[in-house]
């Protein structure tokens, strides 16, 4: 997704409440999955699971789970009660457990009980579904603006040929080298499974055995690497209890951690937010041209990384000046007529232009952006070092506004090594 897609995605069909308490960002990688009716966090070490938000109407407990960096968004895989043979996408915002429903896909399209993955450098989301043709699962891409899927190819040969036929992959999860690993089973296989993916042909390769042979084993979890390396999959402990399990990329072998404890069942999606993971907090102040501007962000803050972090703002009034401020702690107060997310003292970086539409046109096609990184890695701010908790907002010219200015809504990020 890009920048400015983050800002301009289409309307889309249909809105929900969530009923759940909220949970406050925190600096730890946190480890999300869905099940029963809703989103539910789990502990890495114990497996002990829990529930955070609720979805009433929506079925995404045999979908797959993937969190988008560029936009701190999760995605999931399921459909919505009153339409239970379509297949949709849904964004769901972590925080307020606001989620979206994309419109539905393609008819013959089932990715109800698929894996869902982004792709750790390029941001493609891939899913895992069937197609009503193939007697094997068919790898898709996604897309995180409209929802819908476009067709890659089927993970294994139809039956009845030479070979192994009839492959059903799952739950998916990307390592951070790009390798596309699933939860599986093909016809070859009396439980379930640890493959790879070719992203380029949709082609499964069996890895190996779980050696897990009660209850709905692994086969229908979803997969996700934590930031040490290790792989994550939910599975049975017994034919009516759950629990989290760690699992070898090398043999497929699987390895207890503990009872998640709640009944999310092991059919839904398992996805990371890691370390440091961006968050947008605070509220914008509706400019003259009756626009909100928005701050969003691209990559994650890094002491020591080439890949840049764009932290940026859209729907502003073109051709003004505007910069970033930054500190290192929150408040919101009222300010200049709207609210001052960042507390003192406040940090400056250079004035720039919104550019956009040329006078004597006024209108909200103005945009921001520039590297934090670069300021990061510059040493001019000694405070800006790995662990460190920053927070940022974009201020603006606005003439014909109340006090002459504009306000952005504000992001809060940890800086990592």
């Amino acid at each position: 997704m890009t920048l400015l897609e983050r800002f301009f995605r289409p309307a889309i069909a249909f809105l929900f409440a969530a009923t759940g308490l909220a949970m406050p960002a925190g600096a730890d990688e946190t480890l999300y999955a869905t099940g029963g009716n809703g989103l539910y966090r789990i502990d890495p070490a114990t497996g002990a699971a829990t529930s955070i938000w609720a979805f009433p109407g929506v079925a995404i407990y045999a979908g797959g789970l993937a969190y988008d960096a560029a936009t701190d968004t999760l995605y999931a895989t399921g459909n919505i009660s009153t339409s239970s043979g379509i297949t949709r996408l849904f964004s769901i915002n972590r925080h307020t457990g606001v989620l979206t429903a994309f419109p539905g896909m393609s008819p013959t399209v089932n990715l109800m009980s698929g894996g869902l993955a982004i792709h750790p450098t390029t941001g493609v989301m891939y899913a895992t579904g069937t197609d009503g043709i193939h007697q094997s699962s068919v790898l898709y891409t996604i897309d995180k603006t409209t929802g819908a899927e476009t067709t890659v190819g089927v993970n294994g040969p139809n039956c009845c040929g030479n070979g192994t036929f009839g492959f059903s992959m799952y739950g998916l999860g990307f390592r951070s080298d790009g390798t596309l690993f699933a939860n599986g089973y093909s016809s070859a296989t009396t439980s379930s499974h640890l493959f790879t993916v070719n992203i380029v042909s949709g082609l499964a390769t069996d890895i190996g055995s779980h050696g897990v042979a009660v209850g709905r084993e692994l086969a229908y979890s979803g997969l996700a690497f934590g930031e040490t390396g290790t792989l994550y999959s939910m599975g049975s402990l017994s034919a009516s209890t759950s629990g989290l399990y760690s699992v070898n990329p090398t043999s497929g072998l699987a390895t207890v951690i503990g009872n998640l404890v709640l009944p999310l069942g092991v059919d839904g999606g398992l996805s990371f937010v890691p370390i440091g993971a961006p968050t947008l907090y605070c509220t914008a102040k509706t400019n003259s041209q009756g626009c909100v501007p928005s701050i969003g962000f691209t990559g994650m803050p890094s002491a020591t990384s080439a890949t840049p972090f764009t932290v940026a703002a859209a729907n502003v009034l073109n051709q003004k000046p505007g910069l970033l401020l930054y500190s290192y702690a929150q408040q919101i107060a009222p300010f200049q007529g709207g609210f001052l997310c960042l507390s003192s003292p406040l940090r400056r970086l250079a004035v720039g232009s919104a550019g956009g539409s040329l006078p004597p046109t006024i209108d909200c096609t103005g945009s921001y952006s520039l590297d934090f990184n670069q300021r990061i890695q510059s040493g001019l701010d000694p405070q800006l070092v790995p662990g460190q908790e920053v927070d940022a907002q974009y201020w603006m010219r606005d003439p014909a506004g109340l006090s002459g200015s504009g306000l952005t809504d504000a992001v809060s990020f940890q800086i990592r090594a």
